[in-house]
């Protein structure tokens, strides 16, 4: 694309496009740095509900999207298990930063009586969820394999203009 609007001379354009890829490229190194980060990481006692904050605190500043938060938790969450959901939640977020055009996000998290079931819900734009089985679309995969890998479940409800909402659940 470049390569043509520079033919055509249409330098400022061709300038339009290299700046987006550069901007992706950025966030795109940036997102793998922290992928690379996080598999460095030690194993710590992580506590789930303040981590969780922190995401959506991250989220809010990075977007200025207000996150509701409804955190209940009465149970003990297994590390692994509170490692999968952080992730789940990071994901979920990133996905909605980057496609939703959301003006709000609400996170509820309630953990008790052997199970903990998150909710992530915003009122953006949407998508057909059997559409996102092409290829290139990694984030919602990647999160129902995590979901799997803990022993739960990761259903997605949305359609386009209707907003979407995620929800985990997991066996403790």
């Amino acid at each position: 694309m470049v390569d043509t609007h520079l033919s055509r001379n249409q330098n400022e354009r061709a300038q339009k496009i290299i700046l987006q890829a550069m901007s992706r490229a950025r966030t795109t190194l940036a997102d793998a740095r922290r992928a690379i980060d996080d598999l460095r990481k030690n194993e710590v006692e992580l506590d789930l509900e303040s981590t969780v904050r922190a995401e959506a605190e991250r989220f809010t500043t990075a977007t200025g999207i207000p996150c509701e938060l409804n955190l209940e938790i009465v149970s003990r969450i297994p590390e692994p298990i509170a490692y999968h959901v952080l992730k789940i939640v990071s994901e979920g977020l990133t996905n909605i930063a980057r496609h939703a055009h959301a003006k709000n996000v609400s996170l509820q998290l309630e953990a008790n009586n052997g199970s903990l079931e998150i909710v992530i819900e915003d009122d953006g734009s949407g998508f057909d969820v059997h559409q996102q089985n092409k290829s290139g679309h990694y984030g919602l995969i990647g999160m129902r394999e995590r979901a799997r890998l803990a022993g739960g479940t990761l259903d997605v409800v949305s359609q386009p203009g209707q907003g979407t909402t995620l929800k985990l659940r997991l066996p403790l």
